[in-house]
């Protein structure tokens, strides 16, 4: 089976790609999603979150408060590498179990969605990599749009990834998304094929 890497940038469109890309049939294995798993009410990963940066993360019903945690972690390095130290282990345990299912039932191809890939130097890892980018001035809009941040808010997010053209010099495959939905579809249409 070949495993390959699908990274981007914070509102490149990566999870509009993943979608386009599970509905041509092909399993993606979602950090991310993986990750909420993990902080879920009453899972280790939160237990351990709470441990390390106390009560104040916690909504009043018990469950993680994402933005709150968000703005600890962005504003300083240690404690985003703290967080990443605590939920790495469990995130792949989950991943590695995924992936044999995945293999184990015929998949030829099976991708793994991985915001940080190349922030963590994963790209070893995989048989390709892919990178879902678009303009910079396109995904400081979009992220504001979406998370409701200030500009200096989505500067922030945005520069705590590498840059895009170093993301671009170390992809085997960079898709351009942007501009539209139906221009994406077409390059992962190609992407795909081509990886077959």
């Amino acid at each position: 089976m070949k495993w390959i890497g699908l990274t981007g940038g914070i509102a490149t469109g990566k999870s509009t790609a993943k979608k386009l890309i599970e509905g041509l049939g092909i399993p993606v294995i979602d950090a991310d999603l993986i990750s909420h798993q993990v902080t879920a009410a009453g899972a280790e990963g939160l237990r351990q979150v709470v441990f390390h940066f106390g009560n104040e993360i916690l909504n009043p019903d018990q469950s993680l408060n994402r933005k709150k945690l968000g703005s600890i972690i962005f504003a300083d390095i240690d404690h985003r590498l703290k967080l990443e130290n605590i939920l790495h282990p469990l995130i792949q345990a989950k991943v590695q179990k995924l992936k044999m299912q995945y293999q184990a039932a015929g998949h030829q191809i099976c991708f793994y969605d991985v915001p940080l890939l190349f922030e963590k130097n994963l790209e070893k890892l995989f048989d390709r990599v892919v990178l879902i980018w678009c303009d910079r001035q396109e995904q400081l809009t979009r992220l504001m749009l979406r998370n409701q941040f200030s500009p200096e808010e989505a500067e922030l997010r945005i520069n705590s990834q590498t840059l895009m053209c170093e993301k671009v010099r170390h992809a085997h495959y960079c898709v351009d998304n942007s501009t539209d939905l139906d221009s994406l579809e077409i390059q992962i249409n190609y992407l795909i094929k081509t990886l077959g």
